[in-house]
């Protein structure tokens, strides 16, 4: 009796590449998805200007971080 044949080397890349993309695809779409029901969310709450002001203390603090360490980034 026979029993399966081995898959060649192109089939295996062809495979994984198919699968790479299915999976990526899946990523975006459920990510795209997940993202605007967060931001619509926080608009209904009026929540997405006190982000914004914390993500701007955040970079203003790396950003002075930053100057201390290397003053030649002026």
């Amino acid at each position: 009796m026979d029993g399966p044949k081995p898959e060649s080397w192109f089939h295996k890349i062809k495979d994984g590449f198919v699968r790479g993309l299915g999976w990526s695809f899946g990523v975006t779409i459920g990510f795209v998805i997940i993202s605007s029901v967060l931001v619509t969310a926080l608009q209904a709450m009026g929540g997405l200007p006190l982000i914004g002001a914390w993500i701007a203390s955040v970079v203003e603090t790396t950003q002075a971080e930053l100057i201390k360490r290397n003053p030649y980034l002026r």
